[in-house]
């Protein structure tokens, strides 16, 4: 792309005084190109005179940096106190980063594109009139109230009149229902082009099993919180013998909880991809009607299916055929109003705030409707909504070279390959061709979802709602006549993060996450590396964390390490799940193997991309060595801290320690620099320091 090219493109953006926006895309696309040009000292000269970095003079708001924090005491909040101090979690969140941050500036460009929809559905057509009618049917809250619980009294009708274990399993398998038994599509872990059924285990409404068996701290109260809800629920849509019906919910998932499979287990990847016939699930996981189940998601032709949590699902199958059938059906009947609530009356959304949201997250005022309005759709058709952002907001000549600065870490990650003393030539044989092997996918996708099927009816809310959920199955069951591919996109481009996939050995980077403060071309380049240079790292990273290392460069499950050489990387990993296993808040440790995935890719990225960082300066000797009495080396730390900067409240934070793979964003931060020795250089830690980790109790992985 020359810049010839590009400058031709601009007077069309600039024509127009209203849309500001994509004279900032334009701006940004020139500075890009230019920051990632062979000739970077006339590259940095034209950036100083367009503009300036999102974030402080140069990508770092060092005005939040503590004056009182020693850096090697906790570097999370010597970097962000004044920031945690400033920012309060807006109504209706349970936290805010600048992920979210970032996602608010996103969604306020897809509130343009919706509304335009909306305002356009007697004469648009295809795409921007299924967005606008969905809208409509969403926000008019007068046509809901008027409506009442008319759209699913049938549905609760007939639920509340089962009379069989075969009609349960029928309404379970509706894909807007609830189920003890999760169904979607899945590669072979042995075949990775084939996808194949995937049925998992699921059935409880609360976060995790910790909630319904632990008898200390909050837990009881958010148990009796919940029976509350169920009894209201009930008494809310005219249902009699609430209080039974919630005390069997209650008791029923309680034994849901107590076989379901610990996130730890969830991560392995050998226990969960057990491949079995039909007739071997049935002769193993007895009391579920599974050829019922199947046939009603249309996938009874299938000879082969995925079992994950196998022991889990065993159990389940033989609770289910244990349990009455007017339980399962007060249970469906439960999960069936809480699924619809959104776009049910306001006394059914109320409810289901004032427990999900307040009781167990800790959000004390829920956000306007309009704004929900705009995730609404958002969530529920991603592609066709990605598919108008990026066409109005992020032409793809403008930053597609963005691939240049992964190039840096690819290079810097196969150097260290080279390099590492615990590697056997074999195994690092293996390592750098899978590196080389990695697909790298930028922005959005090549092909889009068609959506052209779908005709929404904006007085029927709850008909596009149950659309949808069919939709998407059928979608998803489209791929068991498909050949999947590296190509094929996980997220939606709007999104605000980044991913991974160990079958197909590839990295995703959606549009979203290509901007500021992970990425921002008027930043100077070691706040850039620590930030998006420091994700993308995280992802390769997971390529070869403790489970992405058990698939080879073609994605295929198998074990292409010596032994010794396993056993020097588990030696490594161990090391960091102690590590990890002694933070805590409030008694509450983090979980060390539950993280350990997410820790090592971390760690990974933030080594690598300081390497890639030292390889980029050497190509690039013009760039400042100190900033505002900041080094080169401090530079890049800050911005790793100051990208991961949160807050939670109490019950999301605790929530994060129970159930999520990602430790909190404080151990997240601290958790890694303490275990680099570029940053107790940079910032003088001491022995002293609260930090400090001996050389040798320091972990080096990748």
């Amino acid at each position: 792309m020359n810049f010839k090219t590009i400058f031709s493109k601009l007077p069309v953006l600039f024509a127009s005084q209203k849309n500001m926006i994509a004279k900032i895309i334009a701006r940004l696309g020139i500075i890009v190109l230019l920051f990632f040009s062979s000739n970077n000292l006339k590259a940095q000269t034209v950036a100083s005179t367009i503009g300036k970095a999102t974030f402080g003079d140069w990508g770092i708001e060092t005005q939040f940096i503590s004056k009182e924090i020693v850096p090697g005491n906790d570097f999370y909040k010597y970097v962000n106190e004044g920031w945690l101090e400033s920012k309060t979690i807006p109504a209706g969140s349970s936290g805010f980063s600048n992920y979210s941050e970032a996602k608010n500036r996103i969604d306020e460009r897809i509130a343009h594109i919706i509304h335009d929809g909306a305002d356009k559905i007697n004469t648009s057509k295809g795409t921007l009139k299924q967005v606008g009618a969905l809208y409509l049917g969403y926000i008019d809250t007068d046509n809901i109230e008027k409506l009442g619980l008319k759209p699913i009294q049938q549905d609760l009708k007939q639920i509340l009149a089962l009379n069989s274990y075969e009609g349960v399993a029928k309404w379970m398998a509706n894909p807007k229902s609830f189920s003890i038994i999760s169904i979607h599509t899945a590669p072979d872990i042995n075949d990775r082009s084939r996808f194949l059924v995937a049925l998992g285990e699921s059935g409880i409404g609360l976060p995790s099993p910790e909630y319904y068996e632990k008898q200390d701290g909050l837990y009881p109260g958010y148990r009796k919180a919940y029976k509350e809800h169920i009894v209201r629920t009930f008494e809310l849509a005219g249902i009699s013998n609430a209080e039974q019906r919630a005390n069997d919910i209650l008791e029923l998932e309680t034994k849901l909880a107590a076989v379901q499979w610990t996130p730890a287990q969830m991560r392995d990847s050998k226990i969960n991809s057990r491949l079995l016939s039909v007739s071997e699930l049935s002769a193993y996981a007895p009391g579920f009607p599974w050829k019922v189940f199947l046939a009603s998601r249309q996938v009874d032709h299938v000879n082969e299916v995925i079992l994950q949590a196998d022991s889990a699902i065993k159990a389940k199958a033989a609770l289910f055929e244990n349990t009455s059938i007017a339980i399962w059906s007060s249970y469906i009947a439960f999960h069936w109003i809480v699924n619809h609530s959104t776009v049910l009356p306001e006394k059914f959304r109320k409810n289901q705030f004032d427990f999900y949201s307040s009781t167990l997250n800790g959000i004390k005022n829920d956000v306007l409707r309009e704004k929900k309005s705009i995730l609404y759709v958002n969530n529920r058709l991603g592609q066709a909504v990605g598919k108008l952002y990026v066409e109005k907001y992020f032409p793809t000549e403008y930053l597609k070279n963005i691939k240049d600065l992964v190039d840096y870490i690819k290079r810097a990650f196969s150097i260290r390959l080279q390099k590492l003393n615990w590697l056997d030539d074999s195994s690092r044989k293996e390592a750098i061709a899978k590196l080389e092997a990695v697909t790298v996918r930028i922005g959005y996708p090549e092909t889009w979802r068609d959506y052209s099927s779908m005709k929404f009816d904006p007085k029927n809310p709850v008909g596009n709602e149950q659309l949808i959920a069919k939709s998407n199955w059928d979608n998803e069951r489209s791929l068991l006549q498909k050949v999947y591919t590296s190509k094929n996109w996980y997220q939606v481009p709007q999104t605000v993060d980044a991913t991974s996939s160990k079958l197909y050995n590839s990295i995703e980077f959606p549009a979203g996450i290509l901007q500021a403060p992970f990425f921002d071309p008027f930043a100077d380049p070691a706040v850039n590396f620590g930030a998006i240079g420091a994700i993308i790292g995280h992802e390769l990273g997971h390529c070869f964390d403790d489970e992405g290392s058990k698939f080879d460069s073609n994605g295929l499950i198998r074990d292409w390490w010596t032994p010794q050489t396993r056993k020097s990387f588990e030696e490594r990993t161990k090391q960091l799940v102690e590590q990890y296993d002694t933070f805590s808040s409030d008694g509450t440790h983090v979980n060390g193997k539950q993280t350990l995935g997410e820790n090592i890719g971390d760690l990974t990225g933030v080594v690598v991309a300081y390497e890639a960082s030292q390889l980029y300066r050497a190509d690039h000797q013009n760039i400042p060595l100190v900033l505002n009495n900041f080094t080169d080396d401090q530079r890049y730390f800050l911005s790793f801290a100051q990208t991961n900067r949160s807050l939670y409240t109490p019950e999301m934070y605790r929530m994060t320690l129970s159930r999520d793979y990602h430790a909190p964003a404080d151990f997240r931060v601290n958790g890694v620099v303490r275990n680099i020795d570029e940053w107790y250089k940079a910032f003088n830690v001491k022995p002293e320091d609260k930090l400090y980790l001996s050389p040798e109790e320091r972990v080096r992985i990748w």
